[in-house]
């Protein structure tokens, strides 16, 4: 199918896959879609071939059955764990009019930087420019003695790429490029002014909590925790003596903030559950003490990661997204409570893909599509350009 994008998230749960075109609103339309968990996968099991292989071809099959085509290209997210951001500054002293060589100069000087092994740089983001100290967004022409720049430069783990490289190859699948998961999130799902004026965006998985902090419309903080939602089923496991299945299935019937304990009646509400052949009850105020006493240290171990890069005045408003967390009702009074900032929630605006669940597939198809239509528009330029040249020859 023309100008269908195939938008792979692989994930620390499930990987998904997202077929999409541009729809008739300029808005991302929906094509097909699969979705597969990893089973019986431990801690860092999925990046395995065994269980990334036939997770990928199953979800793969799903979404081109449903869009009716075969899918040969993707653009594949890399989740924050193989990302990282770090900042370069760069200076030039000039005593005289600034010309573009010398914003040139400097914009190369400062996206110069030698990284690890197996890391390389994705994209460079650059900020303004500071004449004597004072930031400007164009200073050629501007007179002064010193040209300063910092540029917020994104790096990926090429050792993650080349494995899912090789798990996709070995399904005839082509990488046409890799994106930043927690870069084209933000960009899909915070609005112009929530990037300029300073949002934490948290996106709480199966097994990782993923933070980007967008301040002046760059990324100022990328980084990520290793743990989620999943530690709040096996906690219900434990404490309630149930299945996994059981306790995943529990944990949506809770609302946190209830003041439960508060009403004697709300306090003896009982959700029966079956057991293999029995049924007993499980008391809903143990339930939402399980899902609370964990949803708060996730958002600790958030306010703590932050505190110590020294950016809590960074931002003044939070979007949350992501299965682990944003799926509980009550979710968004609870947060606030907790970190006294205003909260939302990232929904994709989607049929079909209107979940938190959904938002990072969403975000990487949505930038596939963008990318495409930016790869187009500069060959159009070109193409047009090589037309004006001939016709100006042969007016010679």
């Amino acid at each position: 199918m023309k100008d269908t994008v195939t938008a792979i998230d692989i994930g620390t749960t499930k990987v998904a896959v997202l077929l999409c075109q541009r729809s008739y609103n300029d808005n991302l339309g929906l094509s097909g879609f699969g979705q597969v968990a990893y089973e019986k996968a431990q801690n860092d099991e999925w990046k395995s071939d065994k269980v990334l292989v036939p997770s990928l071809k199953t979800a793969l099959g799903q979404a081109s059955k449903m869009a009716g085509v075969k899918v040969s290209n993707c653009t594949v997210g890399i989740p924050s764990e193989y990302c990282g951001l770090v900042s370069n500054r760069g200076e030039i002293s000039l005593d005289k009019p600034i010309t573009r060589q010398d914003t040139m100069s400097l914009r190369k000087q400062v996206a110069n930087y030698s990284l690890p092994a197996p890391w390389k740089i994705s994209d460079v983001i650059y900020g303004n420019y500071l004449v004597d100290g004072m930031p400007v967004s164009n200073p050629v022409g501007l007179s002064c003695k010193t040209l300063e720049l910092e540029a917020n430069i994104i790096c990926i783990d090429t050792e993650f790429i080349r494995q899912i490289t090789h798990a996709l190859n070995s399904l005839q699948i082509n990488v046409e490029s890799w994106l930043p998961v927690p870069i084209v999130s933000a960009k899909a799902l915070l609005t112009d002014e929530e990037r300029q004026k300073g949002t934490l965006f948290i996106d709480v998985g199966g097994e990782s909590i993923d933070l980007t902090i967008y301040k002046e419309n760059i990324p100022v903080f990328l980084d990520w925790i290793p743990l989620g939602g999943n530690a709040i089923t096996r906690d219900i496991a434990t404490s309630v003596k149930v299945s996994y299945e059981e306790a995943e299935k529990l944990k949506r019937f809770c609302v946190l903030g209830l003041a439960l304990r508060d009403d004697p009646e709300a306090a003896e509400m009982n959700l029966p559950i079956r057991e293999g052949k029995e049924i007993f009850n499980v008391p809903m105020e143990l339930l939402q003490r399980v899902v609370e006493a964990r949803a708060d240290e996730m958002l600790d171990l958030v306010e703590k990661r932050i505190a110590d890069e020294g950016l809590k005045d960074s931002y003044n408003s939070i979007i949350l997204t992501g299965g682990g967390l944003a799926l509980f009702r009550g979710i968004r009074e609870f947060a606030f409570k907790k970190m006294n900032v205003p909260i939302s929630l990232g929904v994709p605006d989607v049929i079909g893909l209107s979940g938190p669940t959904h938002s990072a597939v969403y975000a990487i198809g949505l930038a596939g599509l963008n990318n495409n239509e930016s790869a187009s528009v500069t060959t159009s330029k070109v193409l047009k350009a090589l037309i004006r040249k001939i016709k100006e020859k042969l007016k010679l």
